[in-house]
């Protein structure tokens, strides 16, 4: 009885709130949510849209530009650190025009990370230009969110590549143009034009020519 009970009232529920509306009533919100975060963003081209949540870090959201029409999805975290425990930065993030970057995702830094045009990730990808501390003895002793912030260097992404879920591209690393980053892959090593790679650390599996065919 509790059971039919229940089935009449979400069929009625569904009928007076379809689904259909509960998505064209997302996009208006998150496109009113785009207007309202880009208040904050250094600058953020056409018809870009920032799913809500969003979260921005490190008080130099000014230091960060979005070409059109890209396209971030809910939960994202965009850190662009100009303070952190006494140490000073000047952090740039620079996302091209029409990316496509992945719920939970989190891109952060300290230092520079300039990402090209039509770039896709999937979910919980991690791209950063710093880490909390090194590797000493000494540093080893104190808890991680109080160690300094490091960088071996910027990050810079080229056109056109995909990165899969869960991958992470770290410190130091320049992507060239068309590369397939493997889900679940941790790029410590910069990754030439024109392949496939995959593992942790990330190498190249495959290399990319004009004879592949679908």
């Amino acid at each position: 009885m509790v059971k039919r009970l229940l089935l009449i009232v979400v069929t009625y529920c569904s009928a007076l709130y379809p689904y259909k509306l509960h998505v064209g009533l997302l996009r208006i919100l998150n496109r009113f949510h785009s207007i309202w975060i880009s208040r904050a963003i250094g600058y953020v081209g056409r018809d870009v849209i920032i799913e809500k949540p969003c979260k921005l870090e490190g008080g130099a959201a000014n230091n960060i530009t979005i070409g059109d029409r890209t396209h971030i999805h809910s939960h994202c975290i965009l850190g662009c650190w100009a303070k952190y425990q006494g140490q000073s930065f000047s952090p740039s993030i620079s996302i091209g025009a029409d990316c496509n970057i992945g719920q939970y995702s989190q891109i952060t830094a300290c230092n520079r990370i300039q990402i090209g045009y039509g770039l896709l990730t999937g979910r919980y990808v991690i791209i950063s230009d710093n880490a909390h501390g090194g590797l000493s003895w000494e540093e080893a002793s104190v808890p991680p969110n109080k160690r300094r912030l490091v960088s071996k260097g910027e990050v810079v992404i080229g056109n056109r590549v995909w990165i899969g879920d869960k991958a992470s591209v770290l410190a130091g690393v320049h992507i060239g143009d068309n590369v397939i980053v493997a889900a679940n892959a941790v790029v410590t090593k910069s990754i030439p034009s024109n392949c496939i790679v995959a593992g942790v650390p990330a190498r190249i599996v495959k290399k990319l020519s004009e004879s592949d065919k679908y």
